[in-house]
């Protein structure tokens, strides 16, 4: 029998998904092979588990195309965006629409879910004005229940997103989430809150909203109060007249009806 050809054998790779079949057939591999330069830190593995940092565009665009969309379609327009969150339409730059879009088709959001999710992320961010928690994180050192576990996590991992999305572990789960959509950006992790509150805004706190059911839970029209505890933990929640009257304008703007307090 001929010998593989190195693109036949690059090949064996590129169609390996994880099938038990093929799981047999890496461990047969692996038992008939030389075991030379298959240390951990050998150059050839290195070298595969390093690609090249994509930049946002391409961060946003492979989502994109994951969902099968060619552009960023927004959801709702600048204007409708500006209504909601009271402030002037040309104050939103159109990255931060695009990210809202990604956002929205990225975890599936619905009309309603849309409008349920401005008023609450309205509230948090104060209309959209502080993408980061404004308390330097101190507070947050050490905490394991929120993935805190080495020195500076507190600082590093503090309240991002316009939904104050806090701790190591949101951000580990958000990248691992995106590798999972095809894309890889390391500085999620590297970086912390003042990377993802500038580039994912929207995207990051909709992985919250997203890995809390929060579709499903405001498919079923809940009122806005009981939405509030959910994000905020306490009922009533704190600010719960400023999440009411966010939620109002998102329902009002969009054409919904007004679930009640």
């Amino acid at each position: 029998m001929a010998n593989l050809t190195k693109e036949e054998f690059q090949n064996f790779f590129k169609y390996y998904s994880g099938e038990p079949h093929q799981k047999q057939a890496v461990e047969l591999l692996y038992n008939h092979i030389s075991l030379e330069g298959l240390s951990d830190n050998s150059d050839w593995v290195t070298e595969y588990r390093t690609p090249e940092e994509p930049s946002l565009q391409e961060c946003i665009s492979s989502i994109i195309d994951s969902a099968n969309n060619s552009h960023p379609i927004w959801p709702i327009t600048k204007q409708e965006m500006a209504d909601i969150m009271q402030c002037r339409a040309d104050q939103l730059p159109d990255e931060l629409m695009d990210d809202f879009a990604v956002c929205a088709e990225l975890y599936g959001m619905s009309k309603t879910n849309i409008a349920y999710f401005l008023g609450q992320c309205g509230h948090e961010s104060a209309g959209l004005r502080y993408p980061m928690e404004l308390a330097s994180g101190a507070d947050y050192e050490f905490r394991e229940d929120l993935g805190n576990i080495y020195p500076g996590d507190g600082v590093k991992f503090a309240g991002t997103g316009w939904i104050q999305v806090t701790g190591r572990y949101w951000h580990q789960t958000f990248s691992d989430y995106l590798q999972k959509k095809g894309t890889w950006d390391p500085k999620i992790i590297e970086v912390g809150k003042t990377y993802t509150c500038d580039k994912y805004p929207w995207s990051i706190s909709g992985h919250w909203w997203n890995s809390n059911d929060m579709n499903a839970y405001t498919n079923e029209n809940p009122p806005i109060d009981r939405v509030g505890q959910r994000v905020n933990g306490a009922y009533l929640p704190n600010g719960y007249q400023d999440r009411r009257d966010y939620s109002k304008k998102a329902f009002d703007v969009l054409g919904l009806p007004y679930p009640g307090n």
